[in-house]
């Protein structure tokens, strides 16, 4: 979502980024910075010891064959190319841990540009799912409801704005509250997909509006994120309608997935103001709920055909949680039941950091 790439004005249309920012290394730094803490070994032993009757581990490896990131930024290339004419050869992914939830495309116009996804964004995504869904499904277990509370709290006070990654404490509660539960496993599974797919082709997007020279005024700078969420949507929506049976890829019922996406981010900004007293504010980035709007009017367009019963129903469950959240983070900030878990000198410091 967030791009390191801006906008070149007219005034410093050859100043490439990394002048503009004076720092030589910047290139570096996105490229190479961060390390990397997944470990597909470790989650493969994971899931076979919350899912023992559900999968082998042949089953596991075969299924990080078929999705996975890599496989998934092929797809998006090959439907620019089909549906833009738009060839992505010159730009490669990356995937590492760079402590944030955010997706970038880097392009300085001087080196090679890249995708930014990071393992953060792939852990918290997908964790986010898991718990608004089981939330959900079992919204009247009131032990089932309070840890799916707590956790969506701690991903988004700790993860999102923290930026920490999940322990492996965090991972073993996530997993022992949806612990045989392959229905919610798959729900989230299928919509993170189609998330990373929009992610990607958001990003890609970006690169494309810079090609064809579509220009944006200093005045409506968002102007760009709608057309580029408009693009990967059309992207998502095709590859649903137009592979099925065994060459399925985005299942039909998640095509309001990137809907979840926004009210994700919403989540995370909400929260952010309710402990901390802190406003969203990005000229270039629309906020959730607008992008959110543009999303329902692509998808009420005619030459997208899909069967929406599933994807409605879905949809409508993981709202009436969203909004549970909302009033109940609310609530318990009023009643001060959240003192302990709010840090605001470090909360402090990184406002500090950014003015």
């Amino acid at each position: 979502m967030d791009q390191p790439d801006r906008k070149i004005s007219n005034n410093e249309k050859q100043m490439p980024f990394v002048e503009k920012f004076m720092v030589p290394q910047l290139y570096d730094l996105f490229k190479f910075g961060g390390g990397t803490v997944k470990d597909d070994e470790r989650g493969i032993k994971r899931m076979l010891q919350y899912f023992p009757d559900f999968f082998t581990e042949e089953q596991l490896r075969n299924n990080m064959q078929h999705y996975n990131l890599s496989r998934m930024f092929e797809l998006v290339k090959q439907y620019f190319e089909k549906e833009y004419g738009y060839k992505v050869d010159d730009i490669t992914l990356s995937n590492r841990y760079q402590h944030t939830i955010n997706s970038y495309i880097y392009d300085d116009k001087e080196n090679p540009a890249f995708i930014h996804i990071d393992e953060l964004f792939e852990s918290t995504v997908i964790s986010f799912l898991l718990v608004m869904f089981k939330w959900s499904k079992d919204f009247d277990n009131l032990d089932v409801y309070s840890e799916c509370f707590r956790y969506t709290l701690f991903l988004m006070n700790e993860v999102c704005i923290f930026g920490n990654m999940q322990g492996q404490y965090a991972n073993d509660v996530l997993l022992h509250l949806v612990t045989g539960d392959v229905q919610i496993l798959q729900l989230a599974e299928d919509c993170y997909w189609t998330i990373v797919v929009f992610s990607l082709a958001h990003e890609v997007a970006h690169a494309y509006l810079a090609d064809i020279g579509k220009h944006y005024s200093e005045k409506h700078p968002e102007k760009e994120e709608f057309d580029a969420d408009m693009i990967a949507y059309h992207i998502v929506l095709k590859i649903m309608m137009e592979n099925s049976g065994e060459n399925k890829i985005l299942e039909e019922y998640t095509y309001l997935a990137p809907m979840m996406y926004m009210d994700f981010f919403d989540l995370y900004y909400y929260t952010d103001r309710v402990l901390y007293k802190s406003w969203f504010y990005d000229p270039e980035h629309p906020l959730p709920i607008e992008r959110k709007n543009r999303l329902f009017a692509v998808v009420d367009k005619d030459e997208y055909e899909l069967d929406t019963v599933e994807g409605n129903h879905l949809y409508g469950g993981f709202l009436d949680v969203y909004d549970e959240y909302k009033d109940q983070l609310l609530l318990k900030m009023e009643r001060g039941k959240l003192d302990k878990i709010i840090h605001m000198d470090k909360r402090n410091m990184m406002r500090g950091a950014r003015e």
